[in-house]
């Protein structure tokens, strides 16, 4: 085993399940190549310590993607190579081939058997059309508002992750999602797990323009604070505020989470920075409070946005991969 493998028996995800895509992740990236001996099942089964039930059921799985072959007295070996464009039509071919036997023992014509693969084809065509889209942000703010605004164009699947949780498991951007969007802060890290780096579109965000234009018109003496859900949202809205305003007394960021009594917070503020989807991360209590503080002061939403370019190469970008899905 060129690398050890982790199985955390806290996710949400069966440890042999884990170990496959562990090892199938190796593979198509090339860390095992052709021809590498995978350990013994007692081997890993020790590293790990789990049991040798769950390693073979993973090998076993393994085999059944033909990324793996067994061999009776010698080992598990890798045999996954990339199909050339030859052996990948035999294959299309032959698996053609079967479908119309398997349709014809079952006593349809040919012309019947015609009209079920139509129609099939006509199902998977409306399929492939949606390009699948993995949102990765570091925070829940921006990434809510990142995914709402890629939901506005037209046939994509929205995937959206926290960075964390892809740091703790990476084999939830699989094979199946087309593209991977996500900041240039992040996208190094990205490269680093993912097979194919061409799935990955940075792109640039800033705060919209009306947050921005509010946190302009604060003048000389008013007194603001912060409220978010994440410590990250919260230090871009305070290094926006320094870069924006003059003598005006800012706040450190606090917290939105949990039920607690912000009155002491909220007590002498002229304005109060909070996410735009601010009923997403306040409890009922704050909530209330912080609407009460709007009847006499300035209850500012600040969400973070798609630069125009960014946009316009992220609909471009989607838009060649629906075209080439769908050849």
């Amino acid at each position: 085993m060129t690398r050890p493998y982790r199985i955390d028996p806290g996710l949400d995800v069966p440890l042999y399940q884990q170990l496959v895509d562990a090892i199938r992740s190796d593979i198509r990236m090339g860390v095992l190549p052709a021809g590498a001996q995978l350990p013994t099942v007692q081997q890993l089964a020790s590293e790990l310590g789990i049991a040798r039930g769950t390693i073979n059921r993973a090998y076993d799985q393994l085999e059944q993607l033909s990324l793996v072959e067994k061999v009776q007295g010698s080992g598990t070996f890798v045999r996954y190579q990339p199909a050339n464009s030859t052996s990948r039509k035999e294959q299309a071919m032959a698996a053609i081939d079967t479908v119309l036997d398997q349709l014809e023992t079952m006593g349809f014509s040919m012309s019947e058997i015609g009209i079920f693969l139509n129609l099939k084809l006509r199902q998977r065509a409306e399929q492939l059309s949606t390009v699948k889209v993995a949102v990765v942000e570091c925070n829940p703010e921006t990434l809510s508002q990142l995914s709402d605004q890629l939901r506005r164009i037209e046939q994509v699947e929205i995937y959206a992750y926290l960075l964390s949780s892809i740091q703790s498991y990476p084999y939830q951007l699989g094979e199946e999602i087309d593209l991977v969007v996500t900041t240039a802060e992040h996208a190094h890290y990205l490269e680093s797990i993912l097979p194919d780096r061409k799935k990955i579109a940075r792109i640039a965000m800033r705060l919209s323009t009306p947050s921005v234009s509010a946190i302009v018109k604060l003048q000389a003496g008013d007194s603001l604070g912060i409220l978010c859900s994440s410590p990250r949202f919260g230090a871009l809205l305070y290094d926006t505020c320094q870069t924006y305003t003059e003598r005006v007394d800012i706040a450190l960021p606090q917290s939105l989470d949990g039920d607690w009594n912000c009155a002491d917070f909220l007590r002498g503020k002229t304005a109060v920075l909070v996410p735009e989807e601010l009923e997403k991360y306040a409890s009922s209590q704050v909530l209330q409070q912080l609407l009460q503080f709007a009847s006499h002061g300035q209850l500012i939403r600040c969400a973070y946005q798609l630069d125009e370019g960014s946009f316009l190469y992220l609909q471009e970008k989607i838009g060649r991969i629906r075209e080439k899905k769908n050849i």
